[in-house]
């Protein structure tokens, strides 16, 4: 592989890496599922070169590097959200009282009823 073939590869990947942001942003997390399958192909491209590395190579690959530091801070926003969600819904859920006797104990509902003259 050429050095240019290379950096055409790197530049693909870099845009996979943005739209993978976009996806994250907007939360449309099925459509991660067949990015990421995109981006395992790339793997075996980037370890086979053994060219050298031009600087607008280098720039690409610094740019790769930030791009993944990003998408990786928005999926652990992403989880972290996702967290805080399930652990309000948890508490919020009432215990049912599980019982098999015949004789529940209903829950008082105390209501008040203020009466003011003016």
């Amino acid at each position: 592989m050429t050095e240019r073939e290379f950096e055409r590869q790197l530049q693909r990947f870099l845009r996979l890496l943005v739209k993978e942001k976009e996806y994250l942003i907007k939360g449309q997390g099925e459509k991660l599922i067949e990015l990421v399958e995109k981006k395992e192909s790339f793997v075996p491209i980037i370890e086979s070169y053994d060219g050298s590395l031009s600087t607008k190579s280098q720039e690409l690959i610094q740019q790769i590097q930030w791009q993944q530091e990003e998408n990786l801070l928005l999926t652990e926003q992403a989880i972290s959200y996702q967290k805080t969600l399930m652990d309000a819904v948890k508490d919020n859920i009432q215990p049912v009282a599980n019982t098999y006797s015949k004789y529940t104990e209903k829950a008082t509902v105390q209501t008040a009823i203020i009466d003011q003259k003016i």
